[in-house]
């Protein structure tokens, strides 16, 4: 088993959920968007599908379980929770998700908002936020796929500032990540553990085989107050 595949500037694959880019802009849900608005947003989709640059990169992580300890790629990460979670299912491998919406939209954003046209700094920052949501979805929906054919499953994805794993730990999985790409990340990292470009996100999936266990309800989920979350749109409060 090896995976490590790189996607970028894919553009016209993204599948942008119409109901959460007018959520995003402070509509509610089955709103009958203006036409002005419409418009406004079809200019933000029509820009980022002609100028926008995505990325995205799977790459495996070797997992270890040992002392009550979780190690990837041979170094400790502090995440009791996830330690939990690949105990229970024997974890041995993971993949690490990174994803950006792409440098140019941030810039394209900054300057529209010192121009004559702040508005649409906004519907275009929005729709680079949904677009970020979708190329997770892309991520999670092709290894869910990819796990499938080799007789396996994978766990919902974790990233850094998640409940009971700092986000300070993004700092091993970018060495991971530019380890594993040969260093062609157009991901940044800060002193204080934020990436740039601004939409962009680290995340892990472990892997398994065996047995599938029971599902039960996601308390984790049901607490959360993020409520722009796909697995709440989509009422998938289960973990497996």
């Amino acid at each position: 088993m090896k995976i490590n595949i790189t996607f970028q500037d894919k553009t016209h694959q993204l599948l942008i959920n119409r109901v959460h880019y007018i959520r995003r802009l402070g509509y509610p849900k089955n709103y009958e968007v203006p036409e002005p608005i419409e418009k406004s947003m079809q200019w933000a989709a029509k820009w980022y599908r002609e100028q926008g640059d995505p990325w995205l990169h799977i790459c495996e992580v070797e997992v270890d379980l040992r002392n009550e300890k979780l190690y990837l790629h041979k170094k400790e990460t502090k995440a009791p929770k996830i330690f939990k979670r690949f105990q229970k299912h024997d974890v041995k491998n993971a993949l690490l998700i990174a994803s950006t919406a792409g440098k140019k939209v941030d810039e394209k954003t900054t300057a529209l908002w010192s121009s004559e046209y702040p508005d649409r700094a906004f519907f275009l920052g929005t729709f680079a936020a949904s677009a970020a949501e979708a190329i997770v979805s892309f991520a999670i929906e092709y290894i869910r796929q990819w796990t499938a054919q080799k007789g396996m499953k994978a766990l919902s994805r974790y990233s850094p500032g998640f409940p009971g794993w700092d986000l300070k730990e993004q700092f091993l999985l970018m060495e991971i990540l530019q380890q594993e790409s040969k260093g062609q990340v157009p991901i940044t990292i800060s002193d204080t553990a934020l990436l740039t470009p601004i939409k962009s996100q680290l995340s892990l999936v472990g892997i398994y085989t065996g047995a599938q266990h029971k599902e039960q309800v996601n308390t984790e989920c049901l607490q959360c107050n993020f409520m722009d979350c796909t697995c709440k749109d989509n009422g998938m409060f289960i973990k497996r």
